[in-house]
């Protein structure tokens, strides 16, 4: 099990990265080797019970991640935005927990996230979390750059 933080201003205001940052459709062109496979659907059709199922791999040798999201609710006006998300794959479980607060100047993502990695001892954790770390936070920064 890992567990990472990444914190990434945005010169967007709140609504603008909330949108980049859950539109599911960016998620499938700009995650290395990952395709969302079911519910592919933007951030302003996400809601409480919605499943979506994001395929990683190369070829045939892939994995289903699938995940539910627990709660959201879209930043609005100072306050801030919130989703959690659960993932219930058999190689990949944990949690997502995404906060965008409006700033005087853009906002401030705040992804946090548990993973638990099927066959990875606990010992690995470091590494996951520094691994997960990494790629997170040049995802998010893609997506904020996307238009």
């Amino acid at each position: 099990m890992a567990t990472f933080r990444v914190l990434l201003p945005s010169p967007l205001p709140a609504p603008e990265t909330w949108r980049r940052v859950l539109d599911l459709r960016a998620h499938d062109r700009v995650v290395p080797l990952t395709r969302i496979a079911s519910g592919m659907v933007g951030a302003e059709e996400l809601a409480p019970g919605a499943r979506f199922v994001a395929r990683t791999g190369l070829g045939p040798v892939a994995f289903d991640d699938p995940m539910v999201v627990d709660e959201i609710t879209a930043p609005a006006g100072q306050d801030a935005g919130l989703a959690r998300i659960r993932k219930e794959g058999r190689v990949v479980r944990g949690w997502i927990e995404l906060r965008v607060t409006p700033r005087t100047a853009g906002s401030l993502v705040d992804w946090r996230q548990e993973i638990r990695i099927t066959g990875v001892p606990r010992a690995f954790g470091w590494l996951t979390a520094r691994a997960g770390r990494a790629a997170y936070g040049r995802t998010l920064r893609r997506l904020l750059a996307e238009e």
